[in-house]
């Protein structure tokens, strides 16, 4: 038998009664869900699906990185409005 070693991770009692919920509606308890993400994780030499930004913190970070254009009357609202 392989040496096994002890992992321990803090998540919330939610996070955990719901996922521990999940794997065992799979047939699996989270232990051997852990092990199997882990697998996964070395063979894809990454992570086992897609990591990305969702759209909206994309179009945030954007946003935030835009230039800010300052109008000082209603006219030159006017002409900011009617170039975007």
């Amino acid at each position: 038998m392989k040496e096994t070693a002890r992992i321990q991770i803090r998540t919330s009692e939610d996070m955990k009664r719901r996922a521990s919920q999940l794997f065992e509606d799979l047939g699996l308890d989270l232990g051997t869900a852990i092990n199997m993400f882990l697998s996964q994780s070395l063979r894809e030499g990454g992570l086992p699906f897609r990591s990305q930004l969702s759209k909206f913190d994309r179009e945030m970070e954007e946003a935030e990185a835009s230039p800010v254009t300052r109008a000082g009357d209603v006219e030159s609202i006017k002409d900011i409005v009617h170039h975007v």
